[in-house]
């Protein structure tokens, strides 16, 4: 699997997102530099490697790991920072009630103003030969931010923004600098939700990198045999039957999003009742040797 300087994870609330952001920031560090950044205001997947970063300035987490926070907002502001220099103005502006009808007559301002800042990281990673990983937010919102350039270009057909959102999308259509993984678990609305998701990203919006990580899958426990042996004892019966109906929806998914050309990794059920730093360790072990195999 070809890895853009970029990647964006995102997928079905409930997945797994933060977890396998977490999980993939911590396989990539193994191997050099790596940033984890959080722009879905939670910052789990940042606790789960054990910092909170409170700002946009980086935390070190290892000697190869940072985390970090952005926010569409903050990004806005630190644009009207640089546009106008002069510190007493500019806070003038951001707090001045004209400024927030100009914001509100440009519907996706802030939000491309994230993409543009995420687009300058990824050069600069590029630079530093740094990989970065996102975690974004549910899938919904995710296509929503990432549509939003298309949206900038329609509002300011010429100019600096038509500029900068030209730059955005090429950076998000360059599948060496940015692409998108897909988390989902083994149920049938993750994966319908994976399914549309991937094929809004490449159809819609021309994102050529797009993969899935298929995050709880349960391991065959029982075959025939065992059931049939098992019949006798009621509920134990019926909860193996349904571990291998699950196992089974596990494998057909995982062929439907391989004949949706989706690359996908496949991250064991882990029983336990909280993910911690231990959890994402042990994961992003079983990310490191999918990537290593491909």
């Amino acid at each position: 699997m070809a890895l853009p300087r970029l990647i964006f994870v995102t997928g079905k609330g409930g997945t797994g997102k933060s977890t396998v952001s977490a999980a993939l920031a911590a396989a990539l560090a193994r191997h050099g530099p790596t940033t984890l950044a959080d722009i879905d205001g939670r910052l789990r997947a940042a606790a789960l490697v054990g910092t909170i970063p409170t700002g946009p300035d980086s935390v070190r987490v290892s000697d190869s790991l940072d985390a970090l926070a952005l926010s569409a907002r903050t990004e806005l502001e630190a644009f009207i920072r640089r546009i106008v220099p002069i510190s007493a103005i500019s806070r003038r502006m951001l707090k001045s009630r004209t400024f927030g009808y100009v914001t509100a007559a440009l519907p996706g301002l802030e939000a491309f103003l994230l993409l543009e800042r995420l687009r300058i990281m990824a050069g600069d990673a590029a630079l530093e030969d740094r990989f970065i990983v996102i975690d974004a937010p549910a899938s919904g919102t995710a296509l929503e931010l990432l549509g939003v350039a298309a949206g900038v270009k329609g509002i300011a057909p010429a100019g600096t923004l038509n500029r900068l959102a030209g730059a955005v999308e090429s950076f998000l259509t360059d599948p060496d600098r940015f692409g998108v993984i897909v988390t989902l678990a083994p149920e049938p609305l993750a994966l319908r939700e994976a399914l549309e998701t991937a094929s809004a990203l490449r159809d819609r919006l021309g994102i050529a990198t797009v993969a899935a990580i298929m995050n709880r899958t349960p391991q065959p426990l029982f075959d025939d045999a065992d059931l049939r042996a098992l019949a006798r004892v009621g509920a134990h019966a019926r909860l193996a039957r349904r571990r291998s109906r699950e196992h089974k929806f596990a494998r057909a998914a995982l062929e439907q999003l391989r004949h949706a050309g989706l690359e996908t990794i496949e991250l064991p059920m882990m029983f336990t009742d909280t993910i911690g730093a231990g959890e994402v360790m042990r994961l992003s072990r079983e990310i490191e040797a999918e990537l290593l195999r491909r």
